[in-house]
């Protein structure tokens, strides 16, 4: 019986998985062999008789025009290579072990049928990572003042909304623990409005969140990122970084956080019950890129944790209400929406006891509140936090952290701004509270990690 490998790959009509850009090539025993039929995500194979070892390798490239003061460019987005062994008599194909991986090619699902074997290639999401350092604004900033530690990939989604997501990778999911690795979904608040890759893209609102304080020893203790506004901040908020990428690595956990990028306000099917499968497909896509996950374990999804701060809480709430079984835990920094949210959450929490829930407080200092009071029956400290309790975590000598933002005033603006629930707001993201019996604190996410089961 004739054995044929079909090669087929969903998206194919996507301007990041042009045909003409989509390189896919078999060998039986190191032999090429001829294409027997082609079409758009479509390549097939005729295995001759005899042969013992197949292997398969595609690359797929996107392309783009020049747009503004970006050169015409041109890059490849995913790889993959699998050997097959050649089975049943010679009518069936068999996934090799990759030897670096570990284990079959993550991207590369195969199913068998006597004369026809199966091969389809997970393009869901692709590396965008040189598009958008080309294409977003201040990219230099990032590139310049990233510490080692972390890994940030550019997602592109070949189908659906959002279009763009980043993967912040601390070096923990390099070999990761047997549970898998798990997700840590952060909601920010709306940004710019987009349409495709390849246009003018703005990093500003990621370095905020991914990048420390200013590095240079020379600068004043955080000056520029405290009450100094950044001139390209428009808002009346002020412009603070958190931390996130110091937090992810300092605090040891195999948990990759991603970032939806939403168009405007609109977060697309990162807030319904997709979710999971498209975190599952990103982490699937980190680990072909060994980015993750090397070894036999392999990059799967283990717990699914959301995260959202201030408007960012509104899709934080939507996406919690479409997976109330499968996420395991929940960081609302200053999140809003959340007292319009308590029957959800409270739900949410109390249908399984190993869920966590962690609340930072400006704003929503009243609505947290209510909730650790609602939660007084069947909370502990190991699954409950509310920082601050109350307004008092914003009174001098409680937090070295907010101490220091104070120090940077001048007298005459203190009142104004030591009583302000607007900055609050921004130290619920950034800041941080003194555990018992220690002198210092670290930022909320690193010390929410750390206390977590993610």
């Amino acid at each position: 019986m004739p054995l044929t490998l079909r090669v087929t790959w969903r998206n194919a009509g996507s301007p990041l998985l042009p045909d003409a850009l989509s390189e896919v090539q078999a060998t039986a025993d190191d032999a090429p062999l001829p294409l027997a039929a082609a079409g758009p995500g479509l390549r097939e194979f005729a295995i001759p008789a005899g042969a013992e070892r197949v292997a398969l390798k595609a690359r797929f490239s996107a392309a783009f025009n020049a747009f503004e003061d970006v050169p015409a460019l041109q890059e490849e987005v995913l790889s993959v290579e699998q050997s097959f062994d050649v089975a049943g008599g010679g009518t069936s194909l068999g996934p090799a072990p990759d030897p670096t991986l570990g284990q079959a090619h993550p991207l590369v699902d195969v199913k068998s049928t006597p004369g026809l074997a199966l091969a389809q290639i997970r393009t869901d999401f692709v590396d965008i990572t040189p598009f958008w350092m080309a294409y977003a604004r201040y990219t230099d900033e990032y590139q310049r003042e990233h510490q080692p530690g972390t890994e940030l990939v550019a997602l592109g989604a070949t189908a659906g909304e959002p279009k763009i997501w980043f993967a912040s990778i601390p070096e923990a999911c390099k070999a990761p623990p047997d549970g898998g690795i798990s997700a840590l979904v952060f909601y920010r608040p709306e940004g710019y409005a987009y349409t495709r890759v390849d246009q003018r893209h703005e990093m500003f609102g990621l370095n905020r969140y991914l990048l420390g304080p200013d590095p240079d020893p020379d600068a004043s203790f955080w000056a520029r990122d405290v009450f100094s506004r950044d001139p390209r901040d428009q808002s009346r908020w002020v412009y603070l970084r958190c931390g996130f990428e110091e937090a992810l690595a300092a605090s040891g956990k195999a948990v990759v956080m991603l970032h939806p990028w939403p168009s405007g306000t609109s977060f697309g099917a990162a807030t319904i019950a997709s979710l999971p499968g498209l975190a599952e497909a990103a982490l699937r896509f980190l680990g072909g890129a060994q980015k993750i996950g090397i070894g036999p374990g392999g990059a799967r999804l283990g717990k699914l944790g959301l995260a959202g701060f201030s408007a960012g809480g509104l899709p934080l709430w939507q996406a919690l209400a479409a997976n109330l079984g499968r996420v395991s835990e929940v960081f609302a920094f200053d999140a809003r929406g959340i007292a319009r949210s308590e029957a959800t959450l409270l739900r949410w929490y109390s249908g399984d006891a190993s869920r966590r829930l962690r609340m930072t407080g400006g704003h929503q200092l009243d609505a947290n509140a209510a909730i650790r009071r609602r939660l007084s029956g069947n909370a502990d400290v190991a699954r409950l936090s509310s920082l601050p309790p109350d307004k008092s975590g914003y009174l001098p000598g409680v937090s070295p952290r907010w101490d220091h933002v104070c120090s940077s005033l001048e007298e005459s603006e203190k009142d104004a701004y030591l009583n302000a629930d607007w900055v609050w707001h921004q130290f619920a993201v950034f800041g941080g509270l003194p555990r018992a019996g220690e002198p210092s604190a670290v930022t909320f996410l690193q010390r929410f990690l750390e206390e977590s089961d993610l």
